[in-house]
């Protein structure tokens, strides 16, 4: 669904292994990864991106989690103001799951397992992340089921394609480690 010459930043954590390989036909300088050792670098990335090519479309990879790293408003404020527009595919399981699979691993035998209580590591109640992208005149989009996702793409694309940055909710079942 990709436009001939769009730029993939990647900023995705529990779903990195098979976005990357959704994404093996992308040529040389078609994807950036936007998380270098940390998390709050991919929208930033992206519009860095979209500056320098300012003529192709920018698709901005994300999870939830690493979504609320990234100063959001200041990066939409951004795009809105520079007419820097791209699209964000967030993937969204509802929580910091890439540290709530560390607990078990470093600590098996400690109260968080043996209670099934990970504090701090989901985000419920879910925002309305689609409407922060409406916010500065975007499109935002919730999608809950798969059979949804590619007319959402499109829609997106589309938005970004008339000027407007866009934001997908992909919605996902929490997993749990």
């Amino acid at each position: 669904m990709l436009p001939p010459g769009a730029i993939v930043v990647d900023e995705t954590i529990t779903h990195r292994l098979e976005i990357n390989r959704g994404l093996e036909s992308l040529r040389p300088g078609q994807f950036i990864e936007g998380s270098y050792g940390g998390l709050g670098t991919g929208l930033g990335t992206a519009l860095g991106v979209k500056a320098a090519a300012p003529d192709r479309t920018v698709v901005q990879l994300i999870g939830d989690g690493s979504f609320n790293y990234n100063p959001v408003l200041a990066a939409f404020g951004c795009a809105q103001e520079h007419a820097l527009p791209f699209l964000v595919v967030m993937f969204n399981n509802s929580g910091y799951l890439s540290q709530k699979r560390g607990i078990p691993e470093h600590y098996p035998e400690g109260y968080a397992v043996k209670s099934r209580t990970f504090v701090g590591t989901s985000i419920a109640p879910a925002p309305d992340y689609a409407a922060v992208a409406r916010a500065f005149n975007g499109y935002g989009e919730k999608v809950e089921a798969p059979d949804q996702v590619r007319a959402a793409l499109r829609r997106g694309l589309e938005a970004v394609a008339n000027g407007q940055i866009a934001l997908l909710d992909m919605r996902l079942e929490p997993i749990n480690p």
